[in-house]
């Protein structure tokens, strides 16, 4: 585990991810009227969540989540009667999510770690969701890896990860974008290896405008090698924002059309134990 990664990523997401939206919906963290406000935006805003995330299936089932945010996934997965665990690198997004619990008097917990270094014993979860945290990590494969570990037999883990091959990385990066496609074609599979803090900020930043610690991009097809100790992997493209050259189309249109399967920012992938 990279100690310098973890520790920057400890205090970069101790502040919760979407707290500058949140700001501006004058959302109040300990309120949960104000949290729901919040959590309809975020699901206005990725539609479609709920087609990967399987919620009907978790009911009874040992579910672990890592990488928290506002807890919006969190709350879904809480109210489907899931046995609910979470995990996340820093206190503020694990606070809330045990806010969250007390509030829903759902069943769960939370911890504070990384999949990197996970406390769980093997074969733990039934499932396990990942909603955009193992490109921050600095070692992709390894927490893919570990999932693996604590997945029971035919467990599955749903993740999100950023797509190296998305419109945004061919406009921001077009050189290294298109060596990464022919170092795939000669064999490598791993992530993006060059970047910039322009490049991350277009993903993630704080409210003080500050970029991740550490942000990575991948293919699906490196991705699929990454998930090579499991039995099954499927993936899909999603997400496309209102931003060159998009620029004057609105987003849900955006959203309904073909783009975001063809060049969307985001990877999402089930894999089967």
């Amino acid at each position: 585990m990279n100690k310098s990664i973890s520790n920057e990523n400890r205090a970069f997401w101790d502040e919760l991810c979407g707290t500058k939206f949140a700001q501006s919906l004058g959302i109040d963290n300990a309120n949960m009227d104000s949290l729901d406000e919040y959590d309809e935006w975020y699901f206005r805003y990725y539609p479609y969540l709920f087609k990967h995330i399987p919620l009907k299936q978790f009911a009874g089932k040992d579910v672990l989540e890592i990488g928290l945010g506002f807890g919006s996934v969190s709350q879904r997965i809480i109210e489907s009667d899931a046995r609910y665990q979470g995990l996340d690198i820093a206190r503020g997004p694990a606070d809330i999510v045990n806010r969250r619990i007390q509030f829903s008097e759902g069943i769960g917990l939370t911890s504070v770690g990384s999949i990197l270094d996970s406390p769980y014993k093997n074969e733990s979860f039934d499932f396990i969701v990942s909603i955009g945290c193992f490109h921050h990590t600095g070692n992709m494969q390894g927490a893919i890896d570990e999932c693996f570990r604590i997945l029971k037999p035919s467990g599955k883990l749903i993740l999100m990860v950023y797509n190296a091959l998305s419109y945004r990385r061919f406009r921001m990066a077009f050189f290294n974008t298109v060596k990464y496609i022919f170092r795939e074609l000669f064999g490598y599979r791993g992530v993006i290896e060059s970047k910039s803090n322009r490049e991350i900020a277009a993903y993630d930043t704080n409210i003080e405008g500050e970029s991740a610690p550490h942000t990575d991009w991948v293919s699906i097809k490196s991705l699929k090698s990454y998930c090579s100790k499991f039995s099954i992997f499927s993936a899909v493209l999603e997400n496309i924002n209102k931003e060159f050259p998009f620029k004057f189309s609105r987003r849900d249109i955006l959203l309904k059309t073909k783009l975001p399967k063809i060049m969307g920012l985001d990877i999402y992938a089930i894999t089967e134990k």
